[in-house]
């Protein structure tokens, strides 16, 4: 498969010396490495959906490297991060490995101390920072809008299979926080696209087919 076969990209130039890391992607001068791939896979939150290939999801990691990346170039200068940031990162982390031990072994084998974790985490940090602070996560649904869904999606599935439908005073609340997070997703989506037209941004490991 791919990724497996990219691994072996991974080459000693003078045996116990020097490693050589292949570039994945490049984010203006910026770059990416398939080793920070691996370790993100590894250690991020990030979880490989049932239906995605190996390839897909590496290639979905890759791609949250460069927006991390993109964010931090645009963004970098503007905010200082505190413990409490970092902290907030370092808590997904930490529930993903399953506990502070599984998480050193996890460092260890990527031969990581943890000054070298914190530096490895920073643009992920600053990401969710900068998403706290510069993205509207308050959005009203008009209340017609809910009403319109409810009428032209909800009531006419269950209809169609015979299950007894709920009243609308019932499902307002659900189908707001539905369509509350649908629309936060297009335009978290539509903004973060915005950001990374600014860049040049070049996705060197090769798509699955």
């Amino acid at each position: 498969m791919i990724i497996k076969a990219i691994l072996s990209l991974f080459i000693l130039i003078q045996p116990g010396a020097i490693l050589v890391d292949r570039i994945v992607a490049q984010v203006n001068e910026e770059i990416i490495t398939l080793h920070d791939v691996e370790r993100a896979v590894a250690l991020f939150p990030a979880q490989r959906l049932e239906s995605e290939s190996e390839d897909a999801f590496y290639s979905r990691v890759l791609d949250d490297l460069v927006t991390c990346k993109v964010i931090a170039l645009e963004y970098g200068d503007e905010f200082n991060l505190d413990e409490e940031d970092v902290e907030a990162v370092q808590r997904q982390i930490l529930q993903k490995a399953g506990s502070l031990e599984a998480l050193q072994a996890t460092l260890d084998s990527f031969a990581m101390n943890w000054a070298d974790f914190k530096r490895f985490i920073r643009e992920k940090v600053l990401y969710e920072k900068v998403l706290r602070e510069k993205f509207p996560m308050e959005l009203i649904i008009p209340f017609e809008e809910i009403e319109a869904f409810y009428h032209s999606v909800y009531l006419p599935s269950h209809l169609q299979i015979g299950l007894e439908p709920q009243s609308l005073v019932e499902m307002a609340p659900q189908i707001e926080t539905f369509l509350r997070r649908q629309r936060m997703e297009q335009q978290l989506s539509d903004w973060l696209a915005d950001i990374r037209s600014a860049y040049r941004v070049e996705i060197k490991l090769r798509s699955p087919q």
